[in-house]
């Protein structure tokens, strides 16, 4: 199954860039390829969310996240249009007060007939952008000091 790791370092707490990260709402505000995201359950160590993405094609999938507060979050493939399996992980390591190292990783399968320009999106092009994305959501909001924000609340 193709695959992709990549870590980034943000210059926040790991609790911000982990809220960052599970704030699937406003993930259309800062990732250009998300046009909507559905929480469809949520509790304090889960949450299964429906999103829609556009990447040449406009996708939509359901993954399930078992999180590790500050720590790991991880997703599993519930459903979708044309994936066969999405799982991957997000790890957080703090390296000071104000700094965190980021790991994302990812594997994706897509249908068989599914163009490959589509999985190399998905999976390893548009991986630096995004995580570019996450670190200056993170470090726009804990430099605001508008952390936490009141749409943190459904993560406590």
């Amino acid at each position: 199954m193709p695959g992709a790791t990549q870590s980034i370092i943000i210059d926040t707490p790991a609790k911000v860039i982990y809220d960052v990260v599970l704030d699937f709402k406003n993930y259309p505000k800062f990732l250009k390829e998300s046009k909507n995201v559905q929480i469809l359950e949520s509790n304090a160590k889960s949450i299964i969310a429906e999103f829609e993405i556009r990447v040449i094609k406009t996708l939509s999938y359901t993954l399930d996240f078992k999180m590790t507060p500050h720590k790991k979050i991880v997703w599993s493939f519930i459903q979708g249009d044309l994936f066969k399996d999405n799982k991957g992980s997000w790890t957080f390591k703090p390296l000071g007060k104000d700094k965190t190292e980021a790991v994302y990783n990812a594997e994706i399968e897509l249908g068989i007939l599914v163009p490959k320009v589509i999985t190399n999106m998905l999976v390893g092009s548009n991986l630096p952008n995004m995580l570019n994305a996450f670190k200056k959501q993170a470090e726009r909001i804990y430099n605001k000091r508008s952390y936490p924000s009141p749409h943190y609340s459904l993560l406590r």
